[in-house]
């Protein structure tokens, strides 16, 4: 009778990532696995751009925080994610590499486009989660909404979907009127 042995999975780390091609496309590590996204079209960088104006003004401007567009960050061993808009707070400075973020930002936004919907709202999702990442923003520039994940410490509490304007949970002063994004 033959024996088979199974060899454990290997996952890739951020060593691996640095060895992906520098090819234009927009690598990602999810839990140990590599994910490619398209580039972004141009609704979604407009939505990008007002945005990040916005969390400028209201929060880097003021001294609240530093923002970031499109900045690796190694959340876990094993993911190595690229979020649209990132922002740490000054208690986190430490977090911040020459070249990523060490660790999970305070606030990520990921911005919706046809071919990452699923994989932002699910795969994406489940990874800042479990990385206990303070506060995630999916936004729908289809349907004008932004959905804010709260982490209460051990996972994310129910979802609050903005229509309007949003009061970021990691800096309560602050609030973003949605007129101002679409």
């Amino acid at each position: 009778m033959q024996r088979s042995t199974l060899m454990p999975a290997l996952k890739l780390t951020w060593n691996d990532y640095l060895r992906l091609p520098d090819d234009g496309r927009r690598y990602e590590i999810l839990d140990g696995d590599v994910v490619v996204s398209p580039s972004a079209g141009s609704p979604h960088q407009g939505i990008q751009a007002a945005l990040s104006c916005q969390l400028f003004l209201r929060i880097q401007r003021r001294g609240l925080g530093r923002v970031f567009g499109d900045l690796d960050c190694e959340l876990l061993a094993h993911d190595i994610v690229r979020p649209d808009l990132l922002v740490v707070l000054p208690a986190h400075y430490d977090r911040i590499a020459r070249t990523r973020v060490l660790g999970t930002p305070d606030l990520v936004i990921e911005i919706l486009s046809p071919g990452n919907k699923t994989r932002d709202r699910q795969q994406k999702r489940c990874r800042y989660e479990h990385a206990g990442t303070p506060e995630l923003w999916l936004v729908d520039g289809d349907r004008k909404t932004i959905t804010q994940f709260v982490h209460n410490g051990q996972r994310f509490a129910a979802p609050l979907v903005a229509k309007r304007s949003l009061r970021l949970a990691i800096l309560p002063s602050v609030v973003i009127a949605l007129a101002d994004i679409w």
